[in-house]
């Protein structure tokens, strides 16, 4: 089989000839520390693509793609042309989104909010990002017809955004405002997701529409889950978000009709697994083994029928340990997740910090050997 076809096979949960294999998707990257010690591993003498596409690793190189029997493409939207975040003289960099951030020991920290008052008014004089913006597709389509065209390859978008309504709702209002006005002020909370819900729908429309001809799924990240439950009641869930995400994933499929919607979620989120499911989710992605509820032998024996499984590699201690243990750490997530099909192998999270390159090697030598 060809990797289109591996993956495509195993979306239409049949068993491919091989477990179809991912990397360097949006929740599936290098750390920068991991991908240079790859590098000179493999005596590259010059680094691939600096697309800064993630906090969690700048680098998205196709030659790591080839070495471990990769059979995804991922694109990887730009940044907007037409906007530059913005420093004040205080150190607060704003972004489009109109949230102010600094840097604390390296790492950002929100430091001013645009809604800091429940102002349903508010939302409409807000300045939202340009959802047309070109900077986002430069490159982006001449890639995917060139990938597309080769005839043996998946085409799979990257995140066009960070986060959706459930994580950009706490940057934009505060993250306590944001959850207590679910009780406290569910006018303005409602008001808000949609908000953020049409600005989306648009910044997809526009991103996905010269694309549609080529891609085979679009990647949401969006975290529902805390390591014990979800981040909201499944009852409040289905009050304020449920609504909203099912709008923006069936207007993307007026787009894109033929392309699978994949969602990104870390966490205990078993509880919500039939809502994604009505939401019209068909790739399920992170699987983290180790939170509460999400025992992945029994998610497939539950859910394998309506969903596809994505990741499911533990990345909060078996991949940190021995090769071994890594490729045992494989072996079983591939045992629970892969019979029949509707599987594809990839980790729950990036590959980090903690993360030997011994392990890295290990877990996708397991997946390539696997039958």
């Amino acid at each position: 089989m060809t990797s289109r076809e591996r993956v495509q096979t195993a979306l239409a949960h049949r068993a491919p000839d091989r477990v179809p294999i991912d990397v360097w998707g949006s929740a599936s990257r290098l750390c920068n520390r991991l991908y240079f010690d790859l590098a000179d591993d493999q005596g590259w003498a010059d680094l691939g693509p600096r697309v800064s596409a993630s906090r969690s690793g700048d680098y998205v190189d196709p030659r790591v793609t080839e070495l471990v029997g990769a059979d995804i493409c991922h694109l990887v939207f730009g940044k907007p042309r037409f906007f530059a975040p913005r420093l004040d003289a205080n150190g607060i960099e704003t972004n489009e989104w109109g949230v102010g951030f600094v840097k604390i020991a390296g790492e950002p920290a929100v430091a001013r909010v645009p809604f800091a008052e429940p102002d349903i008014a508010a939302l409409e004089r807000h300045a939202w990002p340009d959802p047309r913006d070109p900077g986002r597709l430069a490159g982006v389509v001449e890639q995917a017809r060139r990938w597309h065209e080769r005839g043996d390859r998946f085409v799979a978008t990257s995140s066009l955004v960070s986060g959706l309504m459930l994580d950009i709702g706490p940057y934009l209002r505060g993250f306590e405002d944001f959850f207590t006005d679910l009780y406290l002020n569910p006018a303005f909370a409602r008001a808000l997701i949609e908000k953020i819900a049409d600005v989306l729908i648009e910044l997809h429309r526009f991103a996905l529409a010269p694309l549609a001809p080529y891609i085979g799924w679009v990647e949401f990240s969006s975290d529902h889950g805390m390591q014990d439950r979800p981040l909201v009641s499944p009852e409040i869930y289905r009050e304020f978000f449920k609504p909203a995400y099912a709008r923006l994933f069936a207007e993307v499929r007026k787009v894109v009709p033929h392309a699978k919607i994949w969602l990104h979620s870390c966490g205990a989120i078993r509880d919500l697994i039939p809502d994604f499911i009505e939401m019209g989710v068909d790739i399920l992605n992170s699987l983290q083994p180790r939170a509460a509820g999400m025992d992945q032998a029994a998610l497939k024996r539950e859910f394998g029928r309506d969903l596809v499984f994505h990741g499911g590699l533990d990345m909060q201690g078996a991949l940190s340990g021995t090769p071994a243990q890594a490729a045992e750490e494989a072996r079983r997530c591939l045992d629970a997740l892969a019979a029949g099909g509707g599987y594809v192998f990839a980790p729950s999270n990036h590959f980090m910090q903690d993360i030997p390159l011994a392990n890295f090697y290990a877990v996708y030598e397991v997946a390539r050997d696997y039958r």
